[in-house]
């Protein structure tokens, strides 16, 4: 199938036609949208394995951030701050995408397949047989500067499960449980950058696991609830991180104490790779 490549002075390649391409459709801070209670077993007799068995929880539990596109086909989502792909949202041709373990602090920058607009001015486009747009110069094209894949997980304790969900990683503490409230904990790895610009990060997959916390309430034995996989950008690198993702199951832990946190069933035969973007020359916000 013949193509355009476009290469720069220094033989790297800027784009290719016969490869997808992906443009800028928007940016801007991620916005509260709603929160997801987690579930408890509504009994101390039940088949936690039987969905009827697990009832919400009468504590909030994790807020959700998000933001809303028109006329999606394919989007891809790299955030600068944390996030947790959680799910999506659809009203109609709206598409409202969701992430758990985030703040109105964190930064999105949404990619979309090339279509047949710009943003004003002359522009280069090139289709393919079936007239579908294959580039468009006029839209600020997805440029990936570097794949990175997730650490291996961190010391393991004498039931051997990791202490940290990640080498060198560290577990935060960002909420004790009490009666209002659920327990939150994030598992978090920073890996540097070459430069000291802004980076951001999307991970294509993620993996999840339950996180064994013995300090939800201080003193108070330990749950054990569900924590997904994230990744994200920041300035001089990205991280790496676990966080409640909404709606999991949450249950108190009777295993001997081993450690404060540690992770359990954390898949280890498969890691995920973050595509990782420089934020520098992109617009923002943009719609």
């Amino acid at each position: 199938m013949s193509g355009l490549v476009v290469r720069l002075n220094d033989s790297s390649l800027l784009y290719d036609t016969n490869n997808i391409s992906y443009g800028l459709v928007k940016s801007g801070y991620l916005a509260y949208v709603e929160n997801w209670r987690r579930l408890e077993l509504r009994g101390v007799n039940v088949d936690p394995n039987i969905g009827s068995s697990w009832i919400d929880s009468p504590r909030l539990g994790d807020d959700q951030y998000g933001f809303t596109i028109d006329n999606a086909e394919a989007p891809i989502v790299f955030l600068v701050g944390k996030g947790v792909g959680t799910g999506v949202k659809v009203s109609g041709t709206s598409k409202t995408y969701l992430f758990s373990g985030a703040t109105a602090s964190t930064k999105y920058y949404c990619f979309d397949l090339m279509k047949d607009d710009a943003l004003g001015g002359p522009s280069l486009k090139t289709r393919d047989i079936n007239q579908k747009i294959t580039f468009n110069s006029g839209q600020l094209p997805l440029n990936v500067v570097a794949a990175i894949q997730a650490p291996l997980p961190g010391p393991i304790d004498r039931f051997g499960n990791p202490v940290t969900a990640y080498v060198n990683g560290r577990n935060e503490r960002l909420r004790y449980q009490n009666a209002s409230v659920s327990a939150i904990l994030h598992c978090v790895v920073d890996i540097q950058m070459p430069s000291s610009e802004e980076y951001a990060a999307f991970l294509p997959w993620s993996r999840s696991c339950g996180v064994v916390d013995y300090d939800y309430i201080p003193g108070a034995g330990a749950v054990i609830y569900g924590v997904a996989e994230g990744a994200f950008g920041r300035v001089g690198g990205i991280s790496f991180f676990f966080s409640p993702p909404g709606r999991t199951t949450e249950q108190y832990w009777t295993q001997t104490q081993q450690a404060n946190i540690s992770y359990y069933l954390l898949p280890t035969d498969r890691y995920p790779t973050a595509l990782v973007i420089k934020t520098a020359g992109l617009p923002f916000p943009f719609n």
